[in-house]
């Protein structure tokens, strides 16, 4: 029954596992498809919201408890747990114009604990991604990452931190992404801290400071330079990001937000006889939080972002800054979800003056029968980039201007046998050029996935 009002959002007791997430997870690909430009947004809360917290998602399709997974409860704690295995074929492992099929060997696996207590939080998140690729070994990669955070509230005001690891790969297929024949390992390491005012009034504030530490150790192989192996070091850096943001909530419903962000961004490997490539940032956003039960739920921030290099030889760089997510819930069978985002791209893909990316996403979830779920979703990416200062043309550092454009899409199909078992099979296809390559290439990919859960 539709309810006519709708209490404010509150974090979720568990860990990301929400019931959505395990059970309609068809809906996104999680075999390598063009990511988004900013791949830390899937592993990172969303800008402007405290650190610590899983929100929960009002209008995720309803799955009977037959097929929900229900975790293990032990003591004050929850523990959730998932593993995943999966067959395919790729027409295109090397992901770049000419590249190579394979079959591909997919291990994925989750685990997790959130304690279940009537005030504060605290979690502990870990997950790997294994792929295997038959006729194509260098292609082979495994990421993994663990976090652990939570929150302590004092009085009406709400302390939250996090600390998160992640073992990356960068693709050629990643937008900011350059050609290379093998992917690229890469480390980060991050830090957050934020502290809520008010956090249940009309009005309240949140302050928020985090650090971002990329350690590239891996040397880069290019189609272009055949045995030779490129340095990645002159990519390691810091990113450091303040921000405050002011909300405030004049229905149940709907909220105001304002947010002024700084970013600086420090290089820790410089070159010899080259300029420093150390910047800092500023952006201004507004926006609204908007949520309807069972209908509508909308959060849109726009503003203006400027990037000021330490150094003259590099241009400043400026662009407007939009992170925009619309849920519609027709019923409780569909879900339709709208992301979009665009601005200056600081995480692990930029080189040198960084480049301006925008990414849109639409996904569709319709729950069939009880225990079958269909989904598909459509991509579009887009990166413009300048143009190298001329006195660095011909250096590691060359970046040559241009637009790169990523089109994409898929179609998934879910069974939930019961409550532990799962299948799914999944069709990806996307098309797209790659920087340091000419003309564009298109990649299909087929999986079927078996999924185990506690």
């Amino acid at each position: 029954m539709l309810q006519s009002r709708k209490p404010p959002r509150r974090p979720v007791r568990t860990i990301a596992f929400s019931r959505f997430v395990r059970a309609v997870s068809c809906a996104a690909p999680l075999f390598p498809v063009p990511a988004f430009a900013q791949v830390l947004t899937q592993y990172f809360p969303e800008i402007g919201r405290g650190v610590g917290e899983t929100w929960t998602d009002s209008e995720q399709l309803r799955i009977s408890k037959k097929y929900e997974p229900q975790g293990l409860h032990i003591g004050g704690f929850k523990l959730n747990a998932g593993l995943n295995e999966g067959v395919g074929y790729i027409d295109n492992a090397n992901r770049l114009p000419g590249g190579s099929p394979s079959a591909i060997i997919s291990t994925m696996a989750q685990v997790g604990v959130a304690s279940d207590w009537s005030v504060d939080r605290l979690y502990a998140n870990a997950s790997v991604s294994d792929l295997r690729y038959p006729s194509q070994g260098s292609q082979n990669q495994t990421n993994w990452t663990a976090s652990l955070g939570g929150y302590h509230d004092i009085a009406n005001d709400r302390l939250g931190f996090d600390y998160s690891h992640l073992n990356l790969v960068q693709t050629p297929n990643t937008l900011g992404g350059f050609a290379t024949i093998q992917p690229i390992k890469y480390q980060v390491d991050r830090a957050a801290l934020s502290y809520t005012v008010a956090r249940n009034g009309r009005f309240s504030l949140i302050p928020e400071a985090n650090i971002t530490n990329f350690l590239f150790n891996q040397n880069a192989r290019l189609p272009s330079a055949v045995g030779i192996s490129v340095p990645q070091t002159y990519r390691n850096r810091a990113v450091i990001l303040e921000s405050l943001t002011g909300r405030y909530r004049w229905t149940e419903t709907a909220s105001a937000l304002v947010m002024l962000r700084g970013t600086e961004i420090r290089y820790t490997h410089g070159l010899a006889g080259y300029p420093g490539r150390d910047s800092n940032g500023l952006a201004v956003m507004v926006g609204v939080d908007y949520n309807a039960i069972h209908l509508i739920d909308m959060r849109v921030l726009v503003g203006y972002q400027r990037r000021f290099y330490r150094n003259a030889a590099y241009p400043d760089y400026a662009t407007p800054i939009v992170e925009a997510q619309l849920r519609w819930a027709p019923s409780r069978l569909t879900r339709l979800q709208l992301d979009f985002q665009h601005g200056i791209e600081d995480s692990g893909f930029e080189n040198v003056a960084g480049f301006t990316s925008t990414d849109l996403r639409l996904t569709l979830s319709h729950q069939y029968r009880r225990d079958v779920i269909l989904s598909g979703y459509f991509t579009f990416q887009k990166g413009e980039y300048q143009n190298t200062p001329t006195h660095l043309i011909g250096s590691i550092l060359t970046q040559t201007g241009g637009n790169q454009t990523i089109f994409g899409g898929g179609l998934s199909a879910q069974w939930l046998v019961n409550q532990h078992l799962s299948l799914r099979l999944d069709y990806d296809i996307s098309n797209q050029n790659v920087l340091g390559t000419t003309g564009k290439f298109t990649v299909n990919t087929i999986m079927l996935r078996v999924g185990v859960n506690l």
